[in-house]
Parts: structure tokens; C-alpha cells; sequence
């Protein structure tokens, strides 16, 4: 039996309006959500970034890098509180994110995150993290 849509792979334009798309769809629920992404750069040269949008009441971290030259001066951090600080402020309650076993899992321990959930192993030898941080509005519930 022949099928009556073709599966093709997508390109990074074609991935993006899936994306683009699935927010568009996701707005009916959730409402529109807020763009927390920024980045650093050190001589015309992006070195450090965050990707970070509000859902509801909670920052969804989706990622933070620093570019390995930079890594152990402070930018993820730097990048990290800023956007906690700015979500606070805006009232969102809490941030959500997930790192691998090669990447941060105690950079965001040692910076107040509680461990979720782990996938171990997620694929391979390497397991998957799931944090929170609940953040602090300055007035107490």
C-alpha cells in the first residue's frame, strides 16, 4: 500500500518553523512566553549564552553555554543569575532545566538547583539531570 505523504528530513529553516509552529499552538495554553535569552560577548566575539523562555509560572532553561576559553571565569554564572533575577522580578516562581553527566550536573548543584529525576543511563554512559530552583520574589507566599 502506498502512503500518501512523504517523510523528507528537515533543514534548520524547516526545523525552525516546527518549533515556530508548536509554539504558535502551545500559546492557546500557556500564553505567550517571555524570551529570557541573552548572551556575552568579548571582542566582537560571542563567548557566552543563554537560551530561556517563561511557561506559566516557571523559567525553562533550554541551554547555557560558555565558550571553553571562557569556561571558570564566572560568565555562566554571571548568565545564570541574571536571568533568575529578571524571572523573579517578572514574578515566574521557579526555573527548570536538564544538563548531562558530561556537561554542569554540580556547576547548578553548587549554585542552589535541587536534582529532580535522573535518567542513568540515559544513552551510552551518560546520564541525564533534571534540576529546579524556586526563586525568591522578594515577598514570601
Amino acid at each position: 500500500m502506498k502512503q500518501p505523504f512523504m517523510i523528507l528530513p528537515s533543514t534548520d529553516k524547516e526545523s525552525e518553523e516546527i518549533h515556530q509552529r508548536l509554539r504558535e499552538y502551545n500559546r492557546q495554553f500557556a500564553g505567550v512566553r517571555k524570551d529570557y535569552s541573552y548572551h556575552i560577548v568579548d571582542q566582537g566575539k560571542m563567548v557566552a549564552g543563554i537560551v530561556a523562555r517563561s511557561t506559566f509560572d516557571t523559567l525553562e532553561v533550554e541551554f547555557l553555554f560558555v565558550d571553553e576559553q571562557y569556561r571558570g571565569k564566572g560568565l555562566g554564572s554571571y548568565l545564570l543569575v541574571h536571568v533568575e533575577s529578571l524571572a523573579a522580578r517578572d514574578g515566574l516562581r521557579r526555573v527548570l532545566l536538564s544538563t548531562y553527566s558530561y556537561q554542569a550536573p554540580e556547576f547548578y548543584r553548587a549554585r542552589g538547583y535541587t536534582q529532580l529525576c535522573a535518567i542513568t543511563p540515559c544513552f551510552g554512559e551518560h546520564s541525564e539531570f533534571f534540576f529546579e530552583k524556586k526563586l525568591s520574589s522578594g515577598s514570601e507566599d
